[in-house]
């Protein structure tokens, strides 16, 4: 029992160590995004900024397209705050949490806009000093007009 106690505690403290390792206040990029959106069943884009205001906190706000299927499509706007965490030198971890707006316009006439919130995660991939790779997952709460945005992204830093 003893062994498997020290065990833990000493994998807690590798996995601490490696997670107080903090992305950089300051750091900056520009970037497109594309996947998957629940709520119509089809494919989304997006252009996207981020800036990190302090260790560990970055603000993400972006602008995007859902193309039409099942007779909706929309204009995304979020603005999402990540909460990054380097894992190693190249692979950071977030949560996130923001607010949308998503005007969507169905087919025959008609449209929705919505304000809601965003909950959900990614992974980083530093791939160079001024190139990152992004996969990431949210969930957009509104009214009548909830669902999920999967998608694959890639980032300029600067």
């Amino acid at each position: 029992m003893k062994k498997l106690l020290a065990g833990v505690l000493m994998t807690m403290g590798v996995l601490f160590s490696a997670f107080t390792a903090n992305a950089q206040k300051g750091e900056m990029s520009l970037g497109v995004m594309g996947g998957f959106s629940t709520y119509n069943n089809g494919g989304f884009v997006n252009a996207n900024f981020q800036y990190g205001i302090a260790d560990h906190v970055t603000l993400a706000p972006d602008l995007g397209y859902s193309f039409r299927n099942e007779g909706k499509s929309a204009f995304l706007l979020d603005v999402d705050v990540r909460f990054p965490f380097r894992l190693a030198k190249a692979f950071s971890l977030y949560p996130l949490v923001g607010f949308t707006f998503n005007n969507w316009s169905y087919q025959g006439g008609g449209s929705a806009s919505r304000a809601g919130a965003n909950f959900g995660a990614g992974f980083d991939i530093y791939m160079t000093s001024t190139l990152k790779l992004t996969l990431m997952g949210k969930y957009s709460v509104m009214n009548d007009t909830s669902g999920a945005f999967f998608g694959l992204g890639i980032g300029y830093l600067f």
